[in-house]
């Protein structure tokens, strides 16, 4: 993982952090290449939700598709066994 993913991960932005805060960006990314994800992780924990309401993410909201009307007649339900007593299709 690298370091832009680590903090695409905590959902903190970056690029704010870097404009805002230089110095405690190049701290964290000296010591997030000697450390690594996890020691880098356990040791700044206390730091993250500080910076994550600080320089919070902007993430893109997911579209959901609206089904059509030619969509939904292909997806109705179709029974596969006649109820008993039921009236035969023609």
């Amino acid at each position: 993982m690298t370091f832009e993913e680590f903090f695409q991960k905590k959902k903190i932005d970056l690029v704010q952090l870097e404009l805002n805060e230089k110095e405690l960006f190049e701290e964290f990314r000296a010591h997030y290449e000697v450390m690594g994800p996890k020691s880098f992780d356990h040791t700044k924990k206390f730091r993250f939700n500080k910076l994550r309401l600080k320089y919070p993410l902007k993430e893109e909201p997911v579209k959901k598709a609206e089904p059509s009307a030619e969509g939904a007649e292909k997806t109705a339900y179709k029974p596969m066994f006649r109820r008993p007593g039921a009236a035969p299709k023609e």
